[in-house]
């Protein structure tokens, strides 16, 4: 459970000038899905109950998950779409940032799975022993930094705002709305 990677990755690739243009991302929901198979699959291994990387790291769990965000935010927002979405990319970047590691088709395919009796301390031995976990972190630190002073996320209503995109169809709205609508009757 290495954070940095799997929050910077997502967020630096909706960064994008093409993609920022063409689509509206909702950040928070995008860094919640980044570590969401974490969260779940994590908090299961410290219960005991299973594997790190289980559960949500598989693509059934990750579109169960998508769909039930999907008809929840339909039901409370208007823009269910940008939420449920968001968090999709961001999960299905968690699994990708995790391969070859993850069982993409469980519980379709089989897999071997080890339970950690104590796996917080391996957590911290592989951060500092293996080189490849030491880059990624170091990476995502950088990609991190390089995007807050590129948007200037000094405080923290900047923060808030940057997390939260507006979505799409009100600034379609908001541009249309001086202009007026004639109703022509025959």
């Amino acid at each position: 459970m290495f954070p940095l990677f799997h929050i910077a990755v997502p967020l630096f690739v909706s960064e994008i000038p093409k993609l920022k243009k063409k689509y509206r991302f909702n950040r928070f929901f995008l860094i919640l899905g980044s570590m969401f198979p974490d969260i779940v699959d994590k908090t299961i291994l410290l219960l005991k109950l299973g594997s790190g990387r289980l559960y949500f790291h598989s693509l059934l769990f990750v579109f169960l998950s998508f769909g039930l965000l999907y008809l929840i935010s339909k039901t409370t927002t208007k823009n269910n779409t940008q939420i449920s979405v968001s968090f999709l990319i961001g999960m299905l970047f968690h699994l990708v940032l995790d391969l070859p590691d993850v069982p993409l088709f469980f519980p379709f395919i089989p897999y071997d799975v080890t339970i950690i009796d104590d796996p917080i301390p391996m957590w911290f031995n592989t951060l500092l022993t293996d080189p490849i976990v030491q880059i990624t972190e170091i990476t995502g630190a950088g990609i991190l930094t390089f995007l807050i002073i590129k948007n200037k996320l000094y405080k923290t209503e900047e923060l808030l705002k940057y997390l939260k995109t507006e979505p799409i169809y009100s600034t379609f709205l908001e541009k249309n709305s001086s202009q007026k609508i004639q109703i022509v009757e025959d």
